[in-house]
């Protein structure tokens, strides 16, 4: 009986896999509403039954494989992150590997997404990034989870993405080979750490049942076989892969007794062995928020949740997979306008202006016929009284609808896929990586979009005038004695704390001895400035000195540190540092992705107050502003949205005029149409009377000389 869990088991998983594929047409289902109830036989990782006694984790592979398509399911929309050919789709919000001890908040991608780094070229492997990310991602696919180096990358095309893109993956090919190869050695561990399978149960358990912080801890442990045991709570876990050694070999029996060790429930097991997995089709959408949850960020921390609304359609009853739907495939509809899917399948009502209008005037398909009939689902169709048709091709749906309220500025938010919502830990909101929303700004198809974002920040080097990020882990073994940062870069050197000595010499002998919170505004803020200029200072002896290590140890040209939109570099003085510019800075600008949820009531929306909510001069859609934010205090000059958007701003301040005085001018129009009539009236009267007065005197002269040709 094999007792250790490596690579192999990919391989094992593809055979299996690819075997009940072919066989799918003699599956049983039962094409019911209704749901199929689950006692079922579990099998291990090792394709073994297993029993109250066994200590080999659950497969999902092995058991849902048996009667479900596990090589399809594994290729959907959640699932092919990490597979590098897999087809981009629109962007979305990249994986942003941060590390608070270098300052790091680094946007990573498979995808050929704009502003975005392929991690092998940052000489991360896809175990790194399954141990850095795999808390949030349902599982990765047997294809990507052996090493960089071996014949992963060999295999078909996956179709998985969105059909209408068919050069993703060469793009994503020609991003890699742009952004240069890794020199760095990857590390591969699954050997040890065993495979990171798509766990079905992630979804489709009853809610409540399957707990997340447990597979969390798992694969912070590199428990990656032993996660999906661990959230089902079918047994308790000893053991951590990550107290072994890189070299460890699971083949020796001495590492075999090290590795982690399941004990099952006995009380989840029926008298015939089977196990009941309480499981429903369709997921609710607690199991969505645990990697779909965004919260605002305020002055004072994260804002609380009572005083925001929920997201209208789940107020209204609906659940997330009401609209973001999928077959067996599991190429989860999106739902943005002009969206194809891969089963050919029309997915145009599932859009918002599909849903409620029951049209797609940009990119829809028109070669699948379609019944484009509006309210489904019951959704009521909006009127838009007074909107010229002008804003449906300059604007989204969403750009009015979505997203938190548009204030003077952009604030911080924090998700769960970059910030780790969902565990039971403090949080202040100020932690990286730090992004910003709403950004009004323009996707390729011309449309102004709300949008999240965030500007890099990362140590790296510059090759042929390009930057290139470094492995975070190599940056911060690199500089740990210039640095001496052992938590947090921007607490420990941007936010020295201040010594007895420099309170005293600052406020004074008395005044120094007393409680922070007894201090007036003016001496917090002499404080908060003497504190702000030796954080500066020391930002540059150690980040200078950091550089030079970097040049050294990693033999780099030129190595520089990038945060809120600048890069800097070693300065010509000691102990200083000089920002540069490049010929192609796209490494260091913002990187944005759509946002579309939460949606905001009709009321709530963008120009229902009327033409000049958005048309004058404050206006938000235009007149907010985002400034470069991240680890360092400088936020840098705030950036208007009209700004983002190309808006000229000349023709702007016009537009804003002409609305400015668009109701005096329609009580003007109006009271020159009145006088315009009055005197129309007056004048008809006139000519009327004067007609009348012609005939009278014509009558007078003709009876007058009747009566003389008379007499």
């Amino acid at each position: 009986m094999p007792t250790t869990c490596n690579s192999a088991l990919a391989v094992i998983c593809l055979s299996l896999t690819s075997s009940l594929a072919a066989a799918d047409a003699e599956r049983h289902h039962s094409d019911s509403n209704a749901r199929y109830v689950h006692h079922i036989d579990l099998y291990d990782i090792d394709n073994r039954k297993i029993t109250p006694d066994s200590q080999r984790p659950f497969s999902a592979v092995h058991t849902c494989g048996r009667c479900h398509d596990y090589q399809s399911i594994a290729h959907g929309w959640h699932f092919n992150a990490f597979v590098p050919d897999a087809r981009a789709g629109r962007r979305g919000e990249p994986w942003i590997w941060t590390d608070p001890r270098t300052a790091t908040q680094l946007p990573l991608s498979y995808r050929p997404w704009e502003h975005t780094f392929h991690p092998e070229n940052v000489g991360l492997s896809r175990w790194e990034m399954a141990w850095q990310f795999g808390a949030r991602i349902p599982g990765v696919p047997p294809e990507a989870m052996p090493s960089d180096g071996e014949s992963d990358d060999s295999g078909d095309a996956d179709d998985s993405g969105d059909a209408d893109q068919p050069d993703d993956a060469a793009d994503a090919e020609d991003k890699a080979e742009a952004d240069g190869e890794a020199t760095e050695q990857p590390v591969d561990r699954w050997a040890l750490s065993g495979a990171l399978e798509v766990d079905c149960m992630i979804c489709h358990a009853v809610s409540g049942q399957y707990d997340y912080q447990q597979r969390r801890e798992q694969i912070e442990d590199q428990n990656f076989a032993w996660a999906a045991t661990a959230g089902l709570r079918l047994g308790s876990v000893s053991g951590a892969v990550s107290r072994l050694k890189d070299d460890a070999d699971p083949a020796e029996e001495s590492v075999q007794e090290k590795l982690p060790k399941v004990q099952y429930d006995p009380r989840r097991f029926a008298p015939d062995g089977t196990v009941f997995m309480d499981l429903i089709r369709q997921p609710t959408s607690d199991a969505c928020y645990q990697c779909h949850s965004t919260r605002t960020v305020g002055d004072d921390g994260i804002e609380a949740r009572w005083i925001h609304d929920e997201d209208v359609h789940l107020r209204a009853g609906m659940v997330c997979a009401d609209c973001h739907r999928n077959g067996i495939g599991h190429h989860t509809v999106r739902g943005f306008g002009g969206e194809t899917h891969p089963s050919g399948q029309a997915v145009t009502t599932l859009s918002c202006a599909g849903c409620h209008l029951g049209s797609e005037p940009h990119g829809a398909d028109e070669s699948v016929a379609v019944d484009l009939r509006p309210g489904r689902l019951g959704s009521p169709r909006p009127l838009h009284r007074g909107l010229p048709p002008i804003h449906f091709e300059k604007l989204s749906c969403t750009a009015c609808h979505s997203g938190p309220a548009p204030r003077e500025t952009a604030v911080r938010v924090m998700t769960s896929l970059a910030h780790g919502l969902g565990a039971a830990e403090h949080r202040s909101g100020a932690e990286l990586p730090a992004i910003v929303a709403p950004i009004y700004t323009k996707l390729d198809d011309g449309r102004v979009y709300p949008q999240k974002g965030m500007w890099p920040a990362f140590w790296g080097s510059i090759e042929d005038g390009k930057l290139r990020p470094l492995s975070p882990e190599k940056v911060y073994s690199a500089t740990r004695r210039t640095l001496r940062v052992r938590k947090d870069f921007v607490e420990e050197i941007l936010q020295p704390k201040p010594k007895s000595s420099e309170l005293r010499e600052w406020l004074g002998e008395e005044r120094a001895k007393l409680d922070p919170e007894q201090w007036t505004e003016e001496e917090r803020g002499k404080v908060a400035t003497q504190v702000e200029q030796a954080g500066q200072q020391v930002f540059h002896e150690k980040v200078s000195a950091a550089l030079e290590a970097l040049e050294e140890e990693l033999q780099i040209e030129q190595a520089v540190f990038v945060a809120n939109g600048t890069v800097y570099a070693s300065g010509e003085e000691e102990d200083q540092l000089q920002e540069i510019a490049l010929d192609d800075p796209a490494g260091a600008e913002l990187i944005t992705w759509p946002l579309a949820h939460n949606v905001r009531p009709a009321g709530w929306s963008l120009g229902v107050k009327g033409c000049v909510e958005c048309h004058r001069d404050e206006g938000p859609i235009f007149a907010s502003t985002v400034s470069a934010v991240g680890p360092l205090a400088n936020a840098g000059p705030a950036i208007t949205m009209a700004e983002l958007q190309g808006v000229d701003a000349n023709q702007r301040l016009t537009w804003n005029q002409l609305f400015g005085g668009r109701k005096s001018f329609k009580y003007v129009i109006a009271g020159s149409l009145i006088i315009l009539s009055a005197v129309l009236l007056i004048g008809m009267g006139a000519l009327a009377s004067r007609r009348k007065g012609s005939v009278l005197a014509s009558h007078t002269a003709a009876d007058v000389a009747s009566e003389k040709e008379a007499s």
